[in-house]
């Protein structure tokens, strides 16, 4: 059974023992996680603004332009930034790596080139197979045109409801294809990023609600680190994906515990 509040206790004294570690690993990510917020920010105020004069309409137009592609290449670096620093938290929680050199090994995840690549395509094809579910909205908006009154409405906001958390279900199923296909990687038993996504699948059956039990009790401190424009995640960030990590390492656990049985019988 997963015990949520004494995982949690234990990443807090992991990170108390280790504070400068790991603080400094996941530094990078927060430096481009800030600088995002920030020009994601301009971005909004700036298409906000009623300009008439075709000048400044202009000028603006161009900040915004500029603005999107600096955004746009800090979501990249961020991503790189936290992968790195996720799996240099799987090697010292393994016991694989020690404590030192934490800003050199934020960056060891393009080390890697062929798992570099093979997340990120893990990645990709998640969000693609989360994009296909999202087809399921469309009989929704069908019985909103096809049934223009109250009975139309009705079903399309039930269906909405529906393809919603089955969004939800689907998304939390998928969640831990990244670290199954890095653990089958580097275990010189590679597998395809469509195998990964449904080994997490099976891996989440019977914890999807401890997930999102897990997720809902960081919203207080997401919101914080909102609030303060990410400050606040140099001990948030570290406290929140740890605890994704051992999360991962439970299930994964119970996952091979089950299949040693069946084996068995």
């Amino acid at each position: 059974m997963y015990n949520r509040a004494e995982q949690k206790q234990e990443v807090k004294g992991l990170i108390r023992g280790h504070q400068r570690f790991f603080f400094i690993l996941f530094l990078p990510f927060l430096l481009t996680y800030i600088a995002y917020n920030v020009l994601a920010n301009q971005v909004s105020f700036n298409s906000a603004l009623k300009v008439d004069a075709t000048n400044v309409t202009t000028n603006i137009t161009s900040n915004d332009a500029v603005n999107s592609v600096a955004t746009f290449i800090f979501i990249i670096l961020s991503s790189i930034f936290l992968l790195g620093a996720i799996y240099t938290a799987f090697n010292v929680l393994r016991g694989q790596d020690d404590f030192q050199n934490p800003l050199r090994k934020s960056l060891t995840f393009i080390d890697d080139q062929r798992l570099f690549w093979g997340t990120t395509w893990t990645w990709i094809l998640r969000s693609i197979l989360l994009s296909l579910w999202s087809l399921l909205f469309i009989p929704g908006f069908l019985f909103m045109i096809l049934l223009p009154n109250a009975l139309g409405l009705s079903l399309s906001i039930a269906e909405f409801i529906a393809v919603f958390v089955w969004l939800v279900v689907k998304s939390f199923a998928y969640n831990q294809a990244l670290w199954v296909y890095r653990d089958a990687r580097l275990e010189n038993k590679p597998v395809s990023a469509y195998t990964a996504i449904m080994t997490s699948q099976d891996i989440m059956k019977g914890y999807k609600v401890d997930f999102l039990v897990l997720q809902l009790s960081f919203i207080g401190w997401m919101i914080l680190v909102a609030i303060t424009s990410g400050i606040v995640g140099i001990y948030v960030f570290p406290y929140y994906y740890i605890t994704q990590v051992k999360f991962y390492e439970f299930v994964k656990e119970q996952f091979k515990q089950k299949h040693t049985a069946l084996e068995v019988e």
